[in-house]
Formats: structure tokens, C-alpha cells, sequence
């Protein structure tokens, strides 16, 4: 809940929340002229991540929350436990996944914020999509050039 003086505080489980692919999304926040915004990923184990991707207006950090996230960012690709940070700046290729046998949980910061929606699309295109592999493929593509 925002307040007055700008400050923002939510319980736990309060945000907007999409799911996908196996994949939950929470927007924590971010606000239109504000400097960032966070989102808590959260991954089923065994379910494919983001395939490899560029943003070309926005620099992204991670922190891992729980369990074990698998990242490629540029040539360089690693795991990362509980507690793990990585910082991917505009323009470097990316890729992020479950790498675990367990749930994994993470907190993406995203700068300049506005980003949020992209979520809200993709989890609206991929349940359009249904089981239509191409049609899915397709509905990443689209959003990533109109988002980029």
C-alpha cells in the first residue's frame, strides 16, 4: 500500500501476481517516474526459464531467495544458490532457469521500471497460445521486440 510520503509497504503475498510455464511472477513495485522496479520470481523445478534475450532499455539485478537458479549472461553461464547476486546491464544477452531440484525463488530489480506488464502480456499470449509450441515461440517474440 502506498502512502502519502511516497513510502510502500505490502504484506506478504500482496501484489499482482501472473503465472506461466510454470513460472509465477509478483509484482513488489514500481511506479511510473521512479527509479526501479522488483518483481519476486518464483520456479517449479524441471521448468524452462526465459530463453536467451536482450533489453536494450533496462538493466536488471537478481537475488536468489531459495533454491537454485541456473544464469547466462552474455558467454558466461553458472548456478547460483540461496543468496547469489547477479547484475545484468542493458544490452548483454541473458537467460535465467531453475536449476534445482526444489521451488527456487528469486528477486529481479529492473531499472527504469515499467517493465511489469511484459509479464501480464505473456502470461495472457502463452495461455492464448495453449500447447501450440509455435504459437508460444511467436508470442515471446512479439513482445520482446515491442519491449526492448
Amino acid at each position: 500500500m502506498a502512502a502519502d510520503d511516497g513510502s510502500v509497504m505490502l504484506s506478504a503475498g500482496e501484489g499482482k501476481t501472473v503465472s506461466f510455464s510454470g513460472n509465477r511472477v509478483r509484482s513488489i513495485h514500481g511506479q511510473p517516474g521512479g527509479a526501479y522496479s522488483a518483481v519476486e520470481w518464483a520456479s517449479e523445478p524441471g521448468i524452462p526459464g526465459t530463453p536467451l534475450h536482450v533489453h536494450r532499455e533496462t538493466d536488471e539485478a537478481f537475488y536468489v531467495l531459495e533454491g537454485t537458479f541456473g544464469f547466462q549472461a552474455g558467454e558466461r553461464a553458472f548456478e547460483g544458490a540461496a543468496g547469489t547476486f547477479v547484475f545484468v546491464p542493458r544490452g548483454l544477452d541473458h537467460a535465467y532457469w531453475n536449476a534445482g531440484k526444489t521451488p527456487a525463488k528469486m528477486l529481479i530489480t529492473i531499472s527504469p521500471p515499467g517493465f511489469g506488464r511484459y509479464f501480464g502480456e505473456l502470461a495472457e499470449g502463452l495461455e492464448t497460445a495453449g500447447d501450440d509450441e509455435q504459437a508460444a515461440i511467436g508470442v515471446r517474440k512479439a513482445l520482446s521486440e515491442k519491449s526492448t
